[in-house]
């Protein structure tokens, strides 16, 4: 192929080539999987980590290079020890040195642990310092950027927000993924929560999360929540729902398990205090072939026991409703309603044992 220059003459034009694989040579071929510097919750790669201000994070992300530093294990998790980088651009040395002690409890602190409280910012040199560093430190696997927004670089006149968002994420997930190194962002949620999806709460447009591989929510309920739950998603990292709680005396994030682990430890600890369910077993125990009572007779029931129940009679049918699926599971009970005509629903309860079970 040729093409005509502005002086009459002729030029050979390159020819470009696609570069493709087949599907059968991509089946066939061993490839690296990607490393994991927290086993299952933390790859290579760009990671958006975000709370409301004032949340822990920074707390976390000292843990967390601590512990990759030294090799030992974070929340539980095992991790593969590597040399880290943690940029507290929001902290001066007597308090990065307190927290850091605080979080090491008397432990060695580990001589990989390198931290810097100045960094330039995307515009200004940001990307040829961490190359500088790298080059220096060829062991490091994991960077922390804390925060993200002392970084940013100058949005340029008539630039979108989303393509300034992606243009700093972008340089950056360019640079994590030529090092094959973690990136994380430590950044800031949105002040108005969206409830139906929580990492659509990052702060900034999707050209930031639309850069990033893998990203971590840290929210809670209210700010008095007792616990705050852990929400990670990624490209190469499962949907997941952890609940966190944050121990004073340890300066640490505890992790109590997923969420979904969490909400049924609540609702047995609240079944087994519950006057109703201590009502049901203490009747069983006194008619062993099963009882069938009005809302009204076990309310009287529960009185008679000294462990009245406060609910009215509507109230106590739909908490019978609620506790079904863990009388069975947790102590063998079956519960059937029983329609009564125009009269007073009745409930019947009988251990599935029970020869009369039929």
């Amino acid at each position: 192929m040729t093409s005509v220059t502005e002086d009459g003459g002729i030029r050979p034009i390159e020819k470009k080539e696609l570069c493709f694989i087949t599907a059968d040579k991509l089946n066939e071929m061993e490839l690296e999987k990607p490393l994991f510097l927290v086993e299952k919750i933390l790859p290579v790669g760009l990671c958006i980590l975000a709370s409301p201000p004032k949340f822990g994070k920074s707390w976390f992300s000292l843990d967390l290079c601590i512990s990759i530093a030294s090799g030992t294990s974070f929340l539980g998790f095992k991790t593969n020890q590597a040399a880290v980088l943690y940029l507290a651009l929001e902290d001066s040395n007597n308090r990065l040195q307190d927290r850091m002690r605080k979080v090491l409890n008397g432990r060695q602190a580990p001589p990989q642990f390198a931290m810097s409280i100045n960094a330039l910012d995307l515009g200004h040199g940001l990307i040829e310092q961490l190359e500088n560093f790298i080059e220096s430190n060829p062991e490091t696997k994991l960077i922390v950027i804390d925060t993200f927004a002392k970084v940013r670089s100058d949005t340029k006149r008539g630039e979108s927000a989303y393509t300034a968002d992606y243009r700093d994420a972008g340089l950056l997930k360019t640079f994590a993924d030529i090092h094959r190194i973690c990136l994380i962002l430590v950044h800031h949620t949105k002040k108005m929560r969206d409830p139906s999806d929580t990492f659509a709460n990052i702060n900034g447009t999707q050209g930031l999360t639309g850069a990033s591989d893998t990203m971590i929510i840290m929210a809670r309920e209210t700010r008095e929540s007792e616990t705050t739950k852990l929400a990670i998603t990624g490209r190469d990292v499962e949907m997941q729902d952890y609940q966190m709680q944050f121990e004073k005396s340890r300066c640490r994030w505890k992790l109590l398990g997923t969420t979904e682990e969490v909400e049924d430890q609540k609702a047995i600890a609240e079944y087994e205090n519950s006057p109703l369910i201590y009502t049901i077993k203490k009747s069983l125990e006194q008619q062993k072939e099963g009882f069938t009572a009005t809302a009204s007779e076990i309310i009287s029931s529960s009185k008679k026991l000294n462990k009245p129940i406060y609910e009215t009679t509507q109230k106590l049918g739909k908490s019978i409703e609620k506790y079904q699926d863990l009388l069975l599971r947790q102590d063998n009970i079956v519960y059937e309603p029983i329609k009564n005509g125009t009269g007073a629903k009745k409930h019947r309860f009988y251990y599935s044992s029970n020869p009369f079970l039929a």
